[in-house]
């Protein structure tokens, strides 16, 4: 808000009409000595003796109070720092006399923001990156950035503290379904052989196969968003289109009692304003770091097999499909896969990956000014 500043000049008059008050006049008599004040650029005139109050009174002077406002702008306590009628540049009395020269401003009272708190929690477990393509994690510190009273959240930014940590575990990942013609069969392999998977499932078909994604869940498999409608060049979509699809993809696994927490666009097409599309809906990015090509035309199940068993490592994301084709060469091709995994001890996880649950901070203080603005409270934790 503003601040206005209205500046009133009061000047000595040696003999004026009599003015009892301002706007009325009164019969004619004796001229009485009296004092001249100017409200921008209008002159009004007071009787001799006016006091503060009276003048404040009669030009009716009503700073405006500013409010206390949080750290999105939303108002905490309205009114909390009051304006105030400053006589030459100062505090006065209400009863003070007002004597020539004097100068009345008024100060309307500032907005302010409620001061921020700062913690550092630790999470020795590690986090994982954003968008994500391996099984990997780094240890290090969230930075959390909140507002001292709302303790609506500002920012939060990692920093690491050491390196990398790959798991020794590989991701298993199907895309484009649920297919009622796919996805039993590696629903079946996966149950049978004891596999957690993920299913990142497009969201119309979720609706059109709901029962399919109930069969995943409790299989013991997780389903995360993957859009709702599958569109090509994603990441040359509109941020409103982006947005939309990642939302109603989401709605749609939620409707089925999917409540996924990562996103993959669809064909892995993805800008850092995609991934914030899906940050701002709760959702991490999570793309592959192997590809078992089983979406080109005439992939045959050795040839999948082969291609993914010669490129997995530990922390591999592989990338099948149970839908958008022809997918019964991956259905045959996955217990091939599974039994190479597991003879090199890698474990096979489905995602996300549980994270290590971060530790309390050590007790924190901040000191926050109170609404009237002259002392500081103490706030700890």
């Amino acid at each position: 808000m503003r601040k206005a500043l209205f500046v009133i000049t009061v000047l000595a008059v040696v003999a004026v009409p009599t003015v009892a008050a301002v706007g009325r006049s009164h019969p004619r008599r004796e001229a009485r000595p009296g004092v001249a004040v100017v409200v921008s650029g209008r002159s009004v005139q007071f009787t001799e003796g006016t006091t503060l109050r009276r003048a404040v009174a009669l030009l009716r002077l009503r700073p405006r109070a500013g409010d206390l406002l949080d750290v999105r702008g939303g108002v905490l306590w309205r009114g909390a720092f009051g304006g105030k009628v400053l006589l030459n540049g100062g505090p006065a009395a209400p009863t003070r006399r007002l004597r020539p020269g004097d100068r009345i401003r008024v100060a309307n009272g500032h907005d302010r923001r409620e001061e921020l708190t700062r913690e550092v929690v630790k999470v020795p477990g590690g986090v994982t990156a954003n968008p994500q393509f391996i099984l990997a994690r780094t240890a290090g510190s969230q930075v959390v950035v909140r507002g001292a009273l709302s303790h609506k959240l500002v920012s939060a930014r990692f920093q690491p503290s050491g390196a990398e940590r790959v798991e020794r575990a590989v991701a298993l990942t199907f895309d484009d379904g649920p297919s009622p013609r796919y996805t039993p069969g590696i629903l079946a392999v996966l149950r049978r052989l004891r596999v957690p998977a993920t299913f990142f499932s497009v969201g119309y078909l979720a609706d059109e196969y709901p029962d399919l994604i109930r069969a995943e869940l409790l299989a013991g498999m997780t389903v995360q968003n993957h859009s709702n409608s599958h569109p090509q060049s994603f990441a040359q979509l509109s941020r409103h289109l982006i947005g939309d699809q990642i939302a109603l993809g989401a709605r749609s696994l939620h409707r089925v009692g999917a409540d996924g927490s990562l996103f993959r666009p669809p064909g892995g097409s993805f800008s850092p304003a995609v991934v914030r599309a899906a940050q701002s809906r709760g959702e991490r990015t999570v793309l592959w770091s192997v590809d078992s090509a089983d979406w080109h035309h005439g992939a045959t199940p050795g040839g999948i097999a082969h291609r993914v068993l010669a490129a997995v490592r530990p922390g591999s994301i592989v990338l099948l499909h149970d839908g958008g084709g022809d997918r019964s060469a991956t259905v045959a091709a996955l217990p091939r896969i599974i039994e190479g995994i597991r003879r090199r001890g890698l474990e096979l996880v489905a995602l996300p990956r549980p994270t290590a649950r971060p530790m309390k901070p050590e007790r924190w203080c901040t000191r926050a000014r109170t609404p009237d603005g002259r002392r500081r409270a103490s706030v700890c934790r």
